[in-house]
């Protein structure tokens, strides 16, 4: 199997000039590149660029992924929203093997790298991966810490902390992921078991969304002087963040609840997954009852459904064994198989009549008159029609 890999750069908080697209096309004449992205699939080939460098100088967001099992997600945030020192608690050593969540950080902007490995990859192709990401940028903008968390629980699902590492400080909303988180877990390979282990401790998510009304109220509550300076730099600044950054200001006045619960005791990696564990055997024990019930049912249904139709073939007994004379002096195999079957029908309507033995007489004289035709008799034999 030939090797794969795509790389995929989004530029979401300034377009690429042209300069910049120029120096980009150095490194690839294959490329797909526009103001906003960067993209390329290699067969046999490799990316001549360095993805971390890129990212501080031109990007935004940056997805990898590989046939050998590598898959490597990369944001960049603004400074002004997020820096290390808020989520030094997230980050794992730089040393340690097998990816996780790294970070490090520029004068303007903070850069995150979640990355998974494997042995065993199935195949795939990174078309579509990165539009389904991109959400966790926008909510870690915002001051949702859920990725981060998501992070580390890949590290320790994937067997590279120890049992004693402590979890992280533990955010809210870890039990209700949106499209984007769910897409991250399943991008970083992490079981749903583990998840469901970790949202244990983890509290309801607070709606952040701030109405129009609390705005309002808000802005009414702000000096002249105050306004006029909050205006100003929306209309001359060049960085888009900035309205963000202002609203998740507003949201933080308007709901000041604290983001993060880490008052609970912080779990162990083992005793995660030790709860994982057992999520999952309770998880396999139900799914297993109902498919067991879904097989009675399906069993129920059938057997019904058999009943009426030998209870419509009641009485026409005489009928059908005419029929089935018939049908064998066909000497043809399709004539023979819809003759077993019809057969098969009287052997169950005699069964339910308490007459098997009338039927099995009446079974034991057809193979003697037909003995010498093969093909029919081994069909009968097939069908244990047997004549005792």
């Amino acid at each position: 199997m030939s090797e794969y890999q795509s790389f995929e750069f989004q530029a979401i908080e300034r377009p690429l000039t042209k300069a910049e697209m120029t120096e980009l096309r150095r490194f690839s004449s294959r490329a797909e590149i526009t103001p906003t992205r960067f993209w390329n699939e290699y067969h046999w080939g490799d990316f001549k660029g360095n993805p971390e460098r890129w990212m501080e100088r031109y990007f935004d967001a940056f997805l990898h992924v590989a046939n050998w099992g590598t898959h490597w997600l990369m944001l960049r945030l603004p400074t002004d929203l997020m820096s290390l020192g808020d989520i030094g608690d997230y980050l794992l050593e730089d040393d340690l093997e097998g990816g996780g969540l790294k970070g490090w950080q520029t004068a303007e902007h903070l850069l995150l790298s979640f990355r998974s490995e494997t042995e065993e990859p199935d195949w795939e192709e990174g078309s579509g991966w990165l539009s389904s990401l991109i959400g966790v940028r926008t909510s870690l903008m915002r001051g949702d810490h859920r990725s981060l968390y998501l992070g580390w629980l890949a590290q320790a699902g994937a067997g590279y902390l120890d049992d004693t590492s402590l979890e992280p400080t533990v955010p809210p909303g870890l039990g209700e992921l949106d499209a984007a988180h769910g897409a991250l877990a399943e991008f970083l390979r992490i079981s749903d078991d583990l998840i469901a282990a970790a949202s244990v401790s983890s509290a309801s998510l607070q709606a952040q969304e701030i109405s129009a009304t609390e705005i309002a109220a808000w802005v009414a509550e702000r000096s002249a002087n105050e306004k006029d300076a909050l205006l100003t730099e929306l209309i001359v600044s060049d960085q888009p963040h900035r309205l963000a950054l202002l609203r998740r200001r507003i949201e933080r006045d308007c709901h000041p609840l604290t983001l993060e619960d880490d008052s609970s005791a912080r779990r162990t990696v083992g005793e995660l997954r030790a709860s994982a564990a057992t999520i999952s055997r309770e998880r396999r024990a139900r799914e297993a009852a109902a498919q067991a019930a879904e097989q009675a049912r399906k069993a129920a249904e059938v057997a019904a459904a058999r009943k009426r139709y030998l209870d419509a073939l009641r009485g026409r007994e005489e009928a059908l064994w005419r029929k089935i004379d018939g049908l064998i002096e066909y000497r043809q195999a399709s004539a023979y198989q819809e003759a077993v079957e019809r057969l098969k029908d009287l052997r169950d309507l005699a069964d339910a009549d308490g007459m098997r033995d009338a039927f099995n007489e009446r079974i034991r004289q057809l193979r003697e008159g037909h003995a010498r035709k093969q093909a029919l008799v081994r069909r009968l034999d097939e069908a244990g029609l047997v004549g005792r």
